[in-house]
């Protein structure tokens, strides 16, 4: 892709300025071209299962591979378009951001949590590795992903960048961000939120990693701090957005728990494809300063709002 020469297994890759802007695709081309991008570097950043831990390294690799839209990563791709660089110059970024998605997943599948028994059309983790070896895996991506977003800062601006972007996924994945959410989201039933609450729980939950995609690129790739700030507007919607066409999905699955508030179940199916349709246009009107090379983040969103998987 584009003119850059990438070494995608370790390493800096070359910094390209001139960058690679997709102009005409349409979404589905856009989609599969970018995941594609996405599936090559997540492979060569996992660690090979023929070396020592084998078994955690196998199960990251079950865990990650061979399932998932890839929206978060390919949202950090498109912050590369919009600073108009090459997008393999925040491919560790992207990775580290789906790293900590799939962490995320493997944690909230455990019989502790939601106690579930497929991911992605295949058994959970540790339906297959065990809860032990499941849950080395999910630290396992968690620690890459802090070693490739220090990777990535450190190839394209040198040491004095890695604090920020540090601190970005921390604090993405502290007590203030996903693991908040996760705790809150574990506790609906008997919390019986108010739709204003639910609707902080979600952006804990489900924005947050969506603000990552567009934060931490973002800094790597030289935005100015108040492009940042109209794109981290952006995935906050839109992150909000995903969580709610979840609960839509999820409202006629035959093991859904009714107890379990939802924006469903607080405005009723209409109610709630609406209040999706609004932060949809909130989120696309977030981008109105930036030119065509927005683009891709406006289709990202248009697909959140109509997409049933």
């Amino acid at each position: 892709m584009g003119d850059v020469d990438v070494v995608i297994r370790g390493g800096c890759s070359p910094l390209n300025l001139t960058g690679f802007l997709v102009v005409g695709l349409d979404l589905a081309e856009y989609l599969s071209t970018r995941k594609a991008l996405v599936e090559q570097a997540l492979e060569a950043r996992l660690p090979s299962v023929n070396k020592e831990p084998k078994g955690v390294h196998e199960a990251m690799r079950y865990a990650t591979l061979d399932g998932g839209k890839r929206l978060r990563p390919i949202v950090a791709l498109a912050v590369a378009d919009i600073a108009g660089t090459a997008p393999e110059n925040v491919l560790d970024a992207a990775c580290a951001v789906e790293f900590v998605h799939t962490a995320s997943l493997i944690l909230d599948d455990l019989p502790a949590m939601d106690d579930a028994p497929d991911r992605r059309g295949k058994p959970c983790t540790h339906h297959v590795y065990g809860e032990a070896t499941a849950i080395l895996a999910a630290f396992g991506l968690i620690s890459s992903a802090f070693h490739l977003v220090t990777r990535n800062a450190e190839c394209l601006h040198g040491t004095e960048a890695t604090a920020d972007v540090v601190r970005v996924l921390s604090e993405v994945l502290g007590t203030e961000g996903i693991i908040h959410g996760q705790h809150i989201d574990l506790n609906l039933a008997d919390l019986n939120p108010s739709l204003e609450e639910l609707e902080q729980i979600y952006i804990q939950k489900a924005s947050a990693l969506f603000l990552a995609s567009i934060a931490i690129p973002g800094r790597l790739t030289g935005l100015s701090p108040e492009d940042v700030r109209r794109l981290e507007q952006y995935a906050l919607s839109l992150g909000l957005a995903f969580q709610i066409t979840d609960d839509l999905i999820d409202a006629g699955a035959p093991d859904e728990d009714a107890a379990k508030a939802t924006f469903s179940t607080h405005l009723g199916v209409e109610g709630a494809k609406a209040k999706a349709r609004g932060l949809i246009e909130e989120s696309i009107g977030h981008l109105s300063t930036f030119d065509e090379r927005a683009e891709p983040l406006r289709m990202l969103a248009a697909y959140v709002g109509t997409r049933t998987v």
